[in-house]
């Protein structure tokens, strides 16, 4: 991971989610890359005042906005924009050739809709390109524990390749979970434990690839809950920094992406969570 790109517009949650940003670039050595949204107080200024007020709010996004990463010595770039923030960010961060797209959580809600968490944040789980981190206020730093979501799908593995590498960057441990939802039969059943020895064997051999290269994986299977409901669980019960899961494939109703199960844990986790969209192929 080379560039990450965080969306900024003076806010809390923008705020956390650089510091959140710079912590992890400091470690894995990534330029980090400032976005903002601009937009006038007012509907129709002058082209003299808004090309002021556009340097000075780009003055701002880097003296201030952008001032903990550049402190940190880190290689600093920004860019501001007009436009509407959800195209904006999501253009300037592939322009940038980011590896990562880092937004501050807004807002929480009992169910997906745009009102609920924020529009930028849960558009960009729908059509981002590239991993989409959503971060909340009061964060946890560094990474030490990551939980990732598998179920075998090629989605699902790919975002275990991704927190694998994540893993290896900041020698953390990495948590696999597998959550077999209730009302499952798993037969011939010989005894109590033969499906949590069977997921956990699949979850192992998923996963050698990481193991091979050095990266702690522990195996965790979970029955009888909801996806969603058991990887939040498990990020709380093992004291997790970060929790990783998948998104399934562009298409469907008005071509959106996140499955069910990305949006219920985006929508309640109090945790940092990345959101891995099914880019390439894993083996």
């Amino acid at each position: 991971m080379e560039t990450i790109a965080v969306g900024l517009d003076g806010s809390a949650a923008s705020a956390a989610a650089l510091l959140w940003t710079v912590d992890l670039a400091v470690t894995i050595g990534a330029r980090v890359v400032g976005i903002n949204a601009f937009h006038t107080p007012w509907t129709e200024p002058e082209p003299l005042d808004r090309q002021q007020l556009k340097a000075e709010r780009k003055e701002q996004l880097e003296r201030d906005w952008l001032g903990p990463a550049a402190k940190a010595g880190l290689t600093v770039d920004s860019v501001i924009s007009d436009g509407d923030p959800r195209d904006v960010v999501l253009d300037a961060a592939r322009t940038a050739g980011a590896d990562l797209l880092v937004l501050g959580r807004i807002g929480s809600g009992g169910g997906p809709g745009f009102l609920h968490l924020g529009s930028l944040a849960e558009y960009a789980a729908h059509h981002a390109a590239l991993p989409v981190a959503v971060i909340p206020a009061g964060a946890p730093t560094p990474i030490g524990r990551i939980v990732v979501g598998v179920d075998g799908s090629t989605e699902s593995r790919q975002a275990l390749a991704w927190a694998g590498d994540v893993a290896k960057a900041t020698e953390s441990e990495l948590v696999a979970v597998q959550v077999m939802e209730p009302f499952l039969e798993w037969t011939p059943v010989s005894s109590p434990d033969n499906w949590r020895r069977d997921v956990e064997h699949s979850l192992t051999e998923w996963a050698k690839p990481l193991t091979d290269s050095g990266v702690s994986v522990v195996p965790l299977a979970q029955r009888d809950l909801h996806p969603a409901d058991g990887l939040i669980g498990v990020a709380a019960s093992r004291q997790a920094d970060l929790v990783v899961v998948g998104t399934r494939g562009l298409g469907g109703f008005l071509t959106l992406r996140a499955g069910g199960v990305a949006l219920k844990i985006l929508h309640r986790i109090g945790l940092p969570l990345v959101l891995v969209p099914p880019t390439q192929r894993v083996s």
